[in-house]
């Protein structure tokens, strides 16, 4: 519920404290982390499908209460709001509007910073347009490696190929943190 929320995130900024970052990741359910309480239709390939912001913009309400609980802690710590498996500019500018929109209507005008997680080799390629429209990027290295080499990491054949230090994910990793320092924006693995 919004309350738990609001709850969860309060006590986990106030032993953040004011003087470090406290980063909240946006609901990130779907491909292997179902939920009971965001009933999803089965998909043929969920991992592919509708997750992250993908499902938090097809149901915005879901993102909303989410911001709404998040910004309930904004002046207990240093807040950041991460979003995961962003593909697209659209959808961080979207998801953007919605975070501008509750902290308008909570009557919050400091913003906290936003981020996007670098998990998908897109998101990687496209660093240069993402870095200046975002604060942050924080490399998800297991989705990042398991989508570039096409080896699921929890295939009992396979995991032990999943390799993140694989020639290919570290050019994924080098594009995406030379992008970032050209824009001045720091990068969390």
């Amino acid at each position: 519920s919004h309350d738990e929320q609001v709850a969860t995130y309060s006590a986990i900024a106030r032993a953040v404290g004011p003087d470090y970052n406290l980063v909240v990741r946006t609901l990130d359910v779907g491909g292997d982390k179902p939920l009971t309480y965001v009933p999803m239709e089965p998909e043929a390939n969920p991992f592919l499908g509708m997750r992250g912001v993908r499902l938090c913009l097809e149901r915005p309400e879901l993102l909303r209460e989410q911001f709404s609980a998040i910004l309930a802690s904004a002046d207990l710590t240093r807040l950041h709001i991460m979003l995961p498996m962003v593909t697209q500019v659209s959808e961080l500018r979207l998801a953007r509007q919605l975070l501008e929109e509750q902290a308008q209507r909570l009557g919050i005008t400091r913003l906290p910073k936003l981020g996007i997680m670098i998990e998908v080799p897109a998101a990687a390629l496209m660093a240069d347009v993402f870095a200046p429209e975002v604060d942050f990027f924080s490399i998800g290295t297991n989705d990042l490696t398991q989508y570039t080499l096409a080896m699921d990491r929890d295939h009992p054949r396979l995991a032990s190929q999943a390799d993140s230090f694989h020639p290919a994910v570290l050019r994924l990793i080098a594009t995406t943190v030379k992008a970032a320092h050209a824009h001045g924006k720091w990068v969390g693995v």
